[in-house]
């Protein structure tokens, strides 16, 4: 699509032959160009930017890799609390999200999870992989 775009814009060929060169719906190559900077997603905007959402991810990742974990409530409250200090129009009651913007955002980035941390005996935790095998 964005080739047939970049295509159009040099006004060379019509939108019919570009739209039939690279295989892509006519009506989809009109709006694109029309419309510069749409949203690609359906559904309404998201409250975080992509950035600040990328920077939540980081956060909680470097959490999880320093044996702190981040469960649903965790996150929700830092999100909360930066709803706070950073004041902005939001669907969310007491600036607090919902289960389904946890939802949502653990769809977005699939690359993290809602996880469990458990609670182990200070004997548990110094056993070391060679004790085991052992």
């Amino acid at each position: 699509m964005q080739l047939a775009i970049e295509e159009m814009k040099t006004g060379e060929s019509s939108l019919r032959n570009v739209a039939k060169k690279y295989n892509v719906p006519k009506s989809s190559l009109e709006f694109k160009i029309k419309n510069p900077g749409h949203k690609e997603t359906f559904g309404p905007n998201t409250v975080l930017t992509e950035d600040e959402e990328l920077r939540l991810v980081d956060w909680i990742k470097k959490m999880a890799q320093r044996g702190f974990p981040n469960n649903r409530e965790n996150i929700l409250d830092s999100v909360q609390t930066f709803l706070k200090d950073n004041p902005r129009k939001n669907p969310f009651k007491n600036n607090r999200p919902g289960h389904g913007w946890f939802q949502a955002f653990l769809k977005r980035h699939s690359d993290i999870s809602s996880r469990t941390s458990e609670g182990v005996s200070s004997a548990s935790s110094c056993i070391s992989e060679k004790d085991i095998r052992g």
